[in-house]
């Protein structure tokens, strides 16, 4: 892979990160933009508890990393020799464009190295040939190019799915008979010692979110307030982060929700 460089890259990266990737959600120390992401803050996925590592160039972090190391931890959730990383936050990131992935990549090289030695999770062989295999992301193949913005829904789903990752919170649970349903709420989100159900936000209007209009989900996604004036926990949601987006490309996404059936 080519080496990302330059000021356009870094910049981007720190657009991402900062924004709708929401990165420091959590490897921040807490899940804000302005925290340094040395990792440490508790998660759980399907393998039980496990702490976001520090994603600094440090050598507790990622100082000795490759680009290219890098660039699997971020698409694959795969680190240097293999090692499996929990995939669970990183799913939908396999289809970043290139441009993003090296931009984001370019990013993390010029934060300021944290040492912060995280405990590192092993998983045991029946894990990663079990439920390991069943999680794991698969390589994309070749050149992934960035969308146009112009196409208004297909970057707005593209954003949604592979940059903000908004359906690893908001995809309802899967059963061993059912599959989990695209966006639609559902599943318990554990913060500060609360635990709430996650909505859904499909355009369903009896359902989801179908009766805002798209100037109401960017308002939501800048600040955190609903129609009517409720506020959502920013640590429950990464608004925090999605103020910093461009509002062009909330209104992509706002436009791509409202066309999403349940």
């Amino acid at each position: 892979m080519p080496e990302p460089q330059g000021e356009q890259y870094v910049k981007r990266g720190s657009e991402l990160a900062n924004g709708l990737a929401a990165c420091g959600f959590c490897h921040g120390l807490t899940p804000d933009p302005q925290a340094v992401l040395s990792g440490g803050r508790h998660l759980e996925d399907l393998y039980g508890e496990v702490y976001a590592p520090n994603i600094t160039p440090s050598q507790s972090g990622v100082g000795d990393w490759s680009s290219q190391d890098l660039v699997r931890a971020i698409r694959l959730s795969v680190g240097p020799e293999d090692v499996r990383l929990s995939p669970k936050f990183h799913k939908g990131m396999e289809w970043l464009a290139d441009e993003d992935v090296y931009s984001i990549v370019a990013y993390l090289r010029t934060v300021t190295p944290v040492d912060s030695d995280v405990t590192r999770r092993e998983l045991s062989t029946i894990d990663r040939y079990t439920v390991g295999i069943l999680d794991s992301a698969k390589e994309v193949e070749g050149y992934v190019p960035a969308l146009d913005p112009k196409n208004q829904k297909a970057y707005g789903q593209y954003l949604t799915n592979h940059i903000a990752r908004c359906s690893t919170c908001h995809n309802s649970p899967g059963t061993l008979l059912t599959t989990e349903s695209y966006l639609a709420g559902g599943q318990e989100f554990e913060a500060n010692g609360e635990v709430r159900l996650v909505p859904n936000i499909t355009g369903s209007e009896t359902f989801g979110i179908g009766s805002w209009d798209e100037e109401e989900i960017v308002h939501y996604l800048r600040t955190g307030r609903v129609p009517g004036n409720r506020v959502v926990d920013p640590a429950f949601c990464p608004v925090g982060f999605y103020k910093n987006a461009k509002e062009s490309d909330l209104l992509a996404i706002a436009h791509y929700l409202r066309t999403v059936n349940q």
